[in-house]
């Protein structure tokens, strides 16, 4: 979900459970516009600055910031809180959004905006490669709200987190969660592509596959995705790591030709050789070969293939 695309809606709640526009107010006789109080008339500025076409985020940042500075008792401070801890998110001073956003947290636990400033002070942490800190502030961002705008992606952040610090057990079953609580999120093929990454890394070749192939079930259903060379690559060599030659062989030969600007047709051309030796067919061990020397030569996919067929 795009980080931006929500952000006015968002910000247009005020605390508690209230929703308004964020349109200056009208006075009941048309066309009289009644004057915005300052602390209005700040965030209204600010959100001006936060949601342009080309944003001025440290602008909207010093706005927010001096609304908090100056009306304590404002309606706009969970907003203002909010977003200015976005503001130094997107700017990249994550340490700084943490700072932010858990003020903000701490003073209006309860406030609308309470789960999307933990999903982001989760981000700040995984930014910062504080992996199992992120994990908390993710975990936090669904059980705040499991409806929320950035719940999903922080179910998924959850077991990315997890994946991202080794921890694949965990990774796992936090993917596991996600899939069964938001199966159309538009991280579904995300998820399921490091399911199968934490699954493949521990040897659970059977199981990787089973996400590998929903990837690109998802990719075939949605007109691609970014994980769908990844996933063909990831389920031939799941196929190859259960010995299931001949599908290995057909997934890597499918990657070439229908991922041709993949980062992975090196190692797919690699397999195709290694596969080929393997199934004892060396005439075309050696024509998938020459390929992969003539189309990479300089790569160590194709030093590894040229050793590897040494012996036909």
């Amino acid at each position: 979900m795009n980080s931006r695309s929500l952000s006015l809606c968002l910000a247009c709640a005020l605390t508690g459970a209230s929703m308004v526009a964020c349109a200056p107010a009208k006075s009941p006789l048309a066309g009289d516009d009644v004057p915005l109080t300052q602390d209005e008339q700040l965030f209204q500025d600010a959100l001006a600055l936060y949601n342009a076409t080309t944003p001025d985020y440290a602008g909207a940042q010093a706005k927010f910031d001096a609304l908090l500075a100056g009306f304590p008792d404002s309606g706009r401070r969970d907003n203002a809180g909010y977003l200015g801890g976005r503001c130094r998110y997107e700017i990249g001073l994550y340490q700084d959004a943490i700072v932010a956003l858990e003020a903000m947290r701490a003073e209006q636990p309860d406030s609308p905006f309470a789960s999307s400033a933990a999903y982001f002070t989760g981000r700040s942490r995984y930014q910062l490669a504080d992996f199992e800190g992120a994990v908390i502030d993710f975990t936090a961002a669904v059980t705040v709200d499991a409806g929320a705008t950035y719940a999903d992606n922080a179910a998924y952040y959850v077991g990315r987190s997890y994946y991202e610090a080794g921890l694949l057990t965990e990774a796992a079953t936090a993917f596991t969660s996600f899939e069964d609580a938001y199966p159309d999120s538009s991280y579904a093929d995300n998820g399921g592509y490091y399911h199968g990454r934490s699954l493949f890394d521990v040897d659970d070749f059977s199981g990787a596959r089973v996400q590998f192939e929903r990837v690109l079930t998802i990719a075939d259903a949605n007109g691609g995705s970014i994980y769908a060379d990844n996933g063909q690559y990831y389920s031939a060599r799941s196929s190859y790591g259960l010995v299931e030659l001949d599908l290995a062989l057909v997934g890597f030969q499918t990657l070439v030709s229908d991922f041709p600007t993949s980062q992975y047709v090196d190692n797919s051309m690699y397999y195709e050789v290694r596969t080929l030796v393997d199934q004892g067919s060396c005439a075309d061990a050696l024509v998938a070969l020459a390929a992969l020397q003539t189309q990479f030569p300089a790569s160590p996919e194709t030093a590894r293939a040229t050793t590897y067929a040494s012996g036909c």
